[in-house]
């Protein structure tokens, strides 16, 4: 085989299963540090949410942790499918 051969056919297999485990992290860990955004006073979810909750109304806030939970839920399940998909040891 040639070089390419071999990277593109086994290393390159390889090198996929080792690395979606540590961002399917970090792709989720972004999502939950969004939240933290709102203390350098950025225009976000929570930051609207907080804004309309001024009003008196708590739902805004409880809908966008329902929004953060349902979001990183449906991510962990995604990657966690990717990873059973690439497992070496499918038993």
């Amino acid at each position: 085989m040639t070089k390419s051969q071999v990277f593109f056919r086994i290393i390159l297999k390889q090198v996929v299963k080792r690395i979606i485990p540590p961002i399917g992290n970090e792709v989720i860990t972004l999502v939950k540090d969004t939240s933290l955004a709102r203390v350098i006073a950025v225009p976000e979810i929570i930051k609207v949410a907080e804004d309309y909750s001024k009003n008196g109304a708590i739902w805004p806030l409880f809908y966008t942790g329902v929004f953060f939970l349902v979001f990183c839920g449906g991510l962990t399940l995604l990657f966690g499918y990717i990873e059973k998909k690439l497992d070496y040891y499918k038993g």
